[in-house]
């Protein structure tokens, strides 16, 4: 199924932009009285806009079906887009339609809030967004000295109560309401996202895997490989080339849970990863005590699944920096695979794990590994990748993934051979 993957991508667009709003518009016009005619495209704006909302909602308790149909960066990249869209025609809603009392002043603050977040979350949690334009990249690098990961996250939960408003606000307005077959779409959609919300949340404060920090030691300068002892019959699912979300519930600033790739594959109840020092939250786990009890949930991931579906493909792995974490799961967890392995990172100390990786290159014939500081040539790299047909795994920065990406366009290589893990979302 993954062989069709950017077709996949497009029907989960066509689903969330069109189908699931269906029901609510042919209710909507068909139960809308006469008198309101000409308010009626701004209120469907209204009501599609709520349904984008609530889309949005559920796509942030990272449902892990899905992640494994179209990876979660593309999922929170879905997320974002579809939180502007439904902000745009929220405010298309508000000028193309007269209210007062209550019924304004919540649907006004639920637009407020849903532009204020909006603006925020540009900055602070639109990774995919942030590593195109440098301005917003910059901005977020000097901002997340005062406004921490945590606080952001918390920030973002503000949409649930702009939804709730939104929610309030229609069961005020009685020439809606008066539409039963719309209130039943609008309730039911409204009651299995919150549902499914709650759930998440209990699943992530209750359900999760308990680990134990057994060791720590350092790989290079503010890079740390921290190995978990999990808890006797854990509940995750790892497989070669995922990352798993991680929290320390004990320890101020780290209750969130957090991405990361997992080095090893994991077996006898042990998990290892290797984190960068990049931001409050990395940072702060460097100076964690061994016995830290951590809270875990995974594992997440495409690139196992891509090898699954083409197993007869020869590996092309391209690594940049820490990205060569779960390169390096997927070159043990598959010997009899011809790698070519592209690492690379911008100074020697941020270079990880080279003596492992030669070590396994001398050992087998069927490991190519091809490591500097600095960027490859991509264009000369691709040139003499492409001689056979591989399957081509990229994870690291952005720039990085998008130079990859296109030169390997360019060389006649199709989307479905080649796949980019990126780091930010």
């Amino acid at each position: 199924m993954l062989k069709r993957f950017p077709k996949i991508l497009s029907f989960v667009w066509v689903i969330v932009l069109f189908i699931l709003p269906l029901p609510l518009v042919l209710t909507l016009a068909t139960g809308l009285s006469d008198q309101f005619t000409s308010e009626g495209l701004a209120v469907q704006a209204g009501s599609i806009a709520y349904v984008w909302f609530l889309i949005a909602i559920y796509l942030a308790t990272r449902p892990h079906w899905l992640d494994r149909l179209i990876g979660l960066p593309s999922v929170y990249m879905v997320h974002g887009c579809l939180s502007i869209l439904a902000i745009i025609l929220a405010f298309l809603h508000k000028t193309g339609t007269h209210s007062g009392g209550l019924i304004k002043t919540t649907g006004d603050l639920a637009l407020y809030l849903f532009i204020g977040l909006m603006a925020y979350s540009l900055v602070f949690m639109v990774g995919w967004l942030t590593s195109r334009i440098p301005v917003l990249n910059q901005l977020k690098h000097w901002l997340e000295q005062t406004f921490k990961h945590e606080f952001s996250v918390w920030l973002h939960r503000l949409n649930l109560i702009a939804v709730a408003l939104v929610f309030i606000h229609v069961q005020l307005i009685g020439y809606i309401t008066a539409i039963h077959p719309y209130m039943w779409w609008f309730n039911g959609y409204t009651a299995v996202v919150a549902l499914t919300y709650v759930y998440a949340k209990l699943r992530d404060t209750w359900w999760l895997s308990h680990g134990k920090l057994v060791n720590k030691r350092k790989l290079a300068p503010n890079f740390f490989e921290f190995t978990f002892s999990l808890k006797k019959h854990h509940q995750l699912t790892v497989k070669p080339g995922d990352y798993v979300f991680i929290s320390f519930p004990d320890y101020a600033g780290l209750h969130e849970l957090h991405p990361f790739s997992v080095v090893n594959a994991v077996h006898d109840d042990q998990l290892v990863l290797a984190i960068r020092g990049d931001g409050d939250f990395t940072r702060a786990i460097q100076d964690l005590p061994l016995h830290a009890v951590a809270h875990l949930t995974g594992g997440f991931g495409l690139f196992n699944n891509m090898i699954a579906n083409h197993p007869a493909k020869p590996l092309v792995l391209v690594a940049g920096g820490s990205g060569v974490v779960p390169m390096l799961a997927l070159i043990q967890a598959y010997p009899q695979l011809p790698i070519n392995l592209y690492y690379s990172a911008h100074r020697p100390t941020d270079l990880i794990y080279v003596p492992q990786l030669k070590a396994l290159a001398a050992s087998r014939s069927t490991l190519t590994v091809h490591i500097q500081t600095g960027r490859f040539d991509v264009a000369s790299a691709v040139t003499t990748t492409v001689t056979t047909p591989a399957l081509y795994l990229l994870s690291g920065p952005a720039h990085m993934g998008q130079a990859w990406q296109h030169a390997l366009l360019q060389a006649g290589v199709a989307h479905d051979n080649m796949y980019y893990e990126q780091f930010s979302w």
